[in-house]
C-alpha cells in the first residue's frame, strides 16, 4: 500500500496551484458529506451476539466486513474534522509528528493527510511491528 501512494504522488508530478483555504475547507467538507452520507445509507449496525440467536458463519462474516468498513469511514470521518481543525488552527499542511512541511504534492493528492512521507513510513512500520 505504501508504494501505490508513493507511485501516486510522485506521478503528479510538478505541484498544482496552490489552493486557498476557503477551496481546501470546501473540499474536505464535501469529503464529510460523501462519507457521512454512506454511514447513513447503511443505516445502524448493531450487535446482537450477547442476546440474539447465534449467527451462521456467513451471517458472521458478513457483518465483520460492516463493522469494519464502519470503522473506516469513521475512521475518514475523524481524519476529515482533524483536517479542518489543524486548517482553522493555521497548522494545515504541517506533518503533526516532525511539523515540518507536507510536499505540496501529498497534500493534493490527499489534503486530509496529517504526516509527511517519513513520519507516514515510520508509523507503517512501527504499525506492522505491532502485528507481528
Amino acid at each position: 500500500m505504501d508504494g501505490l501512494l508513493l507511485q501516486s504522488v510522485e506521478g503528479l508530478g510538478d505541484p498544482p496551484v496552490a489552493l486557498t483555504g476557503c477551496e481546501i475547507w470546501e473540499w474536505l467538507q464535501s469529503e464529510k458529506e460523501d462519507v457521512t452520507g454512506e454511514i447513513l445509507a447503511e443505516g445502524p449496525i448493531f450487535s446482537d451476539s450477547m442476546n440474539g440467536p447465534q449467527l451462521e458463519p456467513s451471517e458472521e462474516s458478513t457483518r465483520e466486513v460492516e463493522w469494519h468498513h464502519r470503522e473506516q469511514l469513521e475512521a475518514r470521518l475523524r481524519e476529515l474534522n482533524d483536517a479542518q481543525d489543524r486548517l482553522l488552527a493555521g497548522r494545515f499542511g504541517r506533518c503533526v509528528d516532525c511539523g515540518k512541511a507536507i510536499d505540496p504534492r501529498r497534500l493534493a493528492a490527499e489534503p486530509a493527510t496529517s504526516l509527511c512521507i517519513t513520519c507516514q513510513k515510520n508509523s507503517e512500520a512501527e504499525l506492522m511491528l505491532h502485528r507481528l
